[in-house]
C-alpha cells in the first residue's frame, strides 16, 4: 500500500484544558511532558515511580496551578528519566523593555486521541525566534505485549523474593522497588509495563502483606507489622 491509499488516522476523542502560567512554569511543563513521552513512560506509570497518585500528573501536565513539583519530585525526575532528548524552549523575555517572564498568560492544551498515538497542541502568547506558534508533541499509543501473563509471573516472583529477604522491613520507593525487580531481569524488563508492578503490590496492601504510608509527600512500601 502506497501513501495514496493510506487511510488518514481517524481521532476518537479530543480534550481541551487550559492555565494561566508564567514561561518558567510552562516551560517545565512542557519539558516535563515531553521528557515523559521520550521515556515511554505513560502518565500513570510516571505517577507510580514519583510516589504520587495518577491525578498528580494529571492535573500537573493539565497546567493547574494548584499543582506544583516539590525538590523530591525534582530528584527522583531525574534517576527517572535519564534518556536524552533534543530541542528546549527560548522564549523572549522582554516586550521592549518590559521583563514578561514572569507575566502569567493563558495557555491552551488540545489534546487529540488516536488509536495509536496521543497529539498535544499547546497554544502559549509567547514569541519564540520572532513568531509564535503552537507547539505540538506526539505520544505514541503502545499496545499491551502477548506476554502480559508472563510478566505477571516473574515480577511477581521478584516480589515474593524481596518479601523473603525481608526487603521490605525498610520503607521502599516504588523507584526503589522497580529499580530492583527490573535490573534482575534486564535484558527483557525492558517491554514490560510498570503498571504489572503497581497492581501487584497493590494486590499484596489487600492481602496485608505490606502497607503504604506517605514519606514527605511521596508513597512508600513497608511490610506491615501487626
Amino acid at each position: 500500500m502506497n501513501e495514496l491509499d493510506a487511510k488518514p488516522s481517524i481521532c476518537l476523542r479530543t480534550r481541551c484544558y487550559s492555565g494561566y502560567l508564567d514561561q518558567h512554569d510552562f516551560i517545565e511543563r512542557y519539558l516535563f511532558i515531553k521528557r515523559r513521552i521520550s521515556n515511554s513512560l505513560t502518565r500513570e506509570e510516571l505517577a507510580f515511580l514519583l510516589g504520587r497518585t495518577p491525578y498528580f500528573t494529571n492535573d500537573y501536565e493539565e497546567m493547574s496551578n494548584t499543582t506544583k513539583l516539590d525538590l523530591n519530585d525534582m530528584d527522583l525526575l531525574n534517576l527517572t528519566l535519564k534518556r536524552s532528548f533534543t530541542g528546549g524552549l527560548s522564549f523572549d523575555k522582554k516586550d521592549g523593555l518590559h521583563d514578561i517572564s514572569h507575566e502569567k498568560r493563558m495557555v491552551r492544551v488540545t489534546r487529540y486521541e488516536y488509536a495509536d498515538k496521543l497529539e498535544y497542541v499547546f497554544n502559549h502568547r509567547w514569541v519564540e525566534y520572532g513568531a509564535n506558534k503552537p507547539l505540538k508533541l506526539i505520544e505514541p499509543v503502545f499496545q499491551p505485549a502477548d506476554d502480559g501473563g508472563e510478566q505477571v509471573r516473574l515480577i511477581t516472583n521478584e516480589l515474593t523474593k524481596l518479601l523473603a529477604e525481608r526487603y521490605f522491613n525498610t520503607k521502599r520507593s516504588p523507584l526503589d522497588i522497580y529499580l530492583m525487580v527490573w535490573t534482575a531481569h534486564k535484558y527483557r524488563s525492558s517491554a514490560w509495563s510498570i503498571l504489572h508492578l503497581k497492581n501487584l503490590i497493590y494486590e499484596l496492601i489487600r492481602t496485608e502483606k505490606l502497607r503504604m504510608s506517605n514519606f514527605n509527600g511521596h508513597f512508600v512500601y513497608q511490610t506491615r507489622i501487626n
